[in-house]
This record gives C-alpha cells, structure tokens and sequence, in this order.
C-alpha cells in the first residue's frame, strides 16, 4: 500500500482508533485522531477505548463487565459519554479514562469489554464500522503489542493482544506503536528490533511523527486523565528526555528522539511475528483467552491482578508489592502449565 493510497483510505472512509494497550491508550488514540486530522486531513476519527484501568484507579482484578458500567449506552459495544462511570463492589465508584475522553471530544465513543473473547470485541468494532468508521488502527503506546510473550519485562500482553487479534478480522486495518519502550516494559531498543523484523516480512507502512505543536493536543486532555505511559511523547515534544520513572518506581523509561513517532503497521504481518494474538484469535469468553495465554506459556496482566486480589485483598485500601506479585503470578501460571502436562 502506498502512502497516497493509505491517505485516501483513511481520509475517505473514517479511521477508529483502538487505545490497544489499555484505558490509559485511549487518550493516545484521541491524540491519534487529532493528528490523522491535522497532518493528512481526516475528517472522521473516533477514538475505541478498552475498559480495563490500571489497579491504581480500579482496585479489582480484570477489565471492566459491562455490568459495572452505569450511564453508558450499551450494544454490540458500551457507547461511553462524559457522564459514564464505574461502580465497582463496596460501593467504590469512578469515572474511566474514556469517558474523560468523550467529554473532550464532544460526544459518545465507543468501548468494548472482555466478556465476550476476541469475538465480542469483533462485534462492536463492526458495530464502529456500520458508524462510518470503515478504518481499523489498533494503537499501542510503548511496543508490548509487538511482543513475544515470555520477555522477562514484560507486564501487560493481554489488552495488546485482543486489539491485535480483534483488528485482524478485518483487511481494514492496521497496526500502530507509539513511543517505544514508553510504558516501561519492553526497552526501546528491543521494540525497534521487533519493529525491524516486521520490515524484513514486508509489514512497514510508514510512519507518523508528532510536531511540537500537537502539545496543545496533549495540553487539552492530559490534566483530566489518567496515564503514565502516554505522557511519554509529550515529555518528548517539550524537550524532556532522558530517564524516568513510572508505575511507583517499579520501571524505568527513556525518553528521546524516537519517542513522538509512531511507526504504522500491517496487522497481518504482526500477527505472523506474535503468539498471544494469534492463540486467542477465535476466543468467545475471557476464561478462554485466559487459558490460551497459559497453553502459550504467557502470564498475562489478568494473572497479576488475580495474584494481586489473593495477596493483598481488593479495593482502595489494597497496597501490592508489584514486583513480588508479578513473581507470584509468574509461578502460579508455571504451576498451573506442568499440571496440565501431567494430566
């Protein structure tokens, strides 16, 4: 595909932005769409949330149920307005980053929930496609979504794997990484690499870079929302690099040049390079995506959460010892991995 012919694909016919990585990619989808706007003179973006926050805003394990969700219109996908929030148990309630993003672009966007597997999520982004948004990119701020599954640094493969594996349905579409190595994960450098082996198959479209004047873009949303990982490129745009901590010290980020550009890729081409996306492609249950992870060998965020919950208790008053819990998880999937062997 050309880039004239890219251009007039997603200018004609409209572009869905999928926050990939989770609800704090939802602002960096908004931030995507008001880029597609300025630079190739899109008219019709929507930015496509994942309900599932980080522990620090939603102290319970796993994405969001659709039963939690209250002022919200609810079909194939959970049409969040400015007014949605989530009510959790004991009473404990708060507003999601994609509501937050809603009220900033002026109207509904659409979300899904992990209830239904991979094939719900396909569900709802047809129902974004019958909107008019004909355009699949899922977006991932950091590189995860590039991942093999079994990098020791890696925290959160799950919510990167759905979008990718979702989007895949569709020839629509396409894949995008923002900011490698933002979300303290996987380093930069390996993301590039990973990046790299997806060009020698092919699968590199082009590539997005984000100009000093889209920090009016970031400056309009980031102090209403929630997000560590997706302030990374504005830090970048104002000249602040070098390195940072994020996720209560428990990783490390790099910012530098190549943090303001996203590279743009095929999504079949990714899925030839990653596992968890590929194992979970025709899932109809979270149980199901969560058991092919395992079969796969991969731990996944949800088995972190879980771990988190049996430790340390859920709600506000739940204080995890990150990096303990993430060893914990780690053994619990081994464990669970040489059972099944054995039976």
């Amino acid at each position: 595909m050309s880039v004239a012919e890219f251009i007039s694909r997603i200018r004609d016919s409209g572009v869905a932005v999928l926050g990939a990585g989770g609800a704090g990619d939802i602002i960096s989808a908004y931030v995507m769409c008001r880029v597609l706007e300025d630079l190739f003179g899109v008219e019709s973006c929507v930015p496509v949330a994942l309900l599932w926050e980080r522990w620090v805003k939603d102290p319970f394990p796993g994405p969001v149920p659709k039963d939690a969700i209250r002022g919200a219109r609810v079909g194939k996908c959970v049409w969040v307005s400015k007014d949605t929030y989530v009510e959790r148990p004991g009473n404990y309630v708060f507003r999601p980053n994609a509501s937050v993003v809603a009220e900033v672009f002026g109207g509904e966007i659409p979300a899904f929930t992990l209830e239904g597997g991979v094939l719900g999520v396909v569900e709802c982004l047809e129902e974004v496609r019958e909107a008019g948004y004909s355009h699949l990119m899922a977006l991932d701020v950091g590189g995860d979504v590039l991942a093999r599954g079994w990098e020791p640094s890696l925290w959160s493969p799950l919510a990167d794997a759905v979008s990718v594996a979702a989007v895949s349905h569709f020839s629509d579409s396409s894949v995008a990484v923002l900011a490698p190595g933002a979300d303290g994960e996987l380093p930069a450098d390996y993301v590039l690499r990973r990046i790299e082996d997806v060009m020698k198959r092919g699968g590199y479209l082009g590539a997005v870079g984000l100009w000093r004047d889209h920090l009016r873009i970031y400056e309009e949303i980031l102090p209403k929302a929630t997000t560590e990982a997706g302030k990374a490129a504005y830090h970048a745009l104002r000249g602040e690099v070098g390195e940072v901590a994020i996720r209560e010290g428990s990783r490390t980020v790099r910012i530098g040049p190549h943090t303001p550009i996203t590279y743009v890729l095929k999504t079949d081409t990714v899925m030839e390079v990653t596992v968890l996306p590929q194992a979970i492609k025709h899932t109809k249950t979270l149980n199901e995506m969560l058991n092919a992870a395992h079969k796969a060998g991969i731990v996944t965020e949800l088995d972190l959460e879980l771990t988190i919950a049996k430790l340390y208790g859920t709600g506000p008053q739940a204080k995890p010892d990150w990096l303990k819990a993430k060893q914990e998880a780690r053994k619990t999937v081994i464990h669970t991995i040489e059972q099944d062997t054995k039976t």
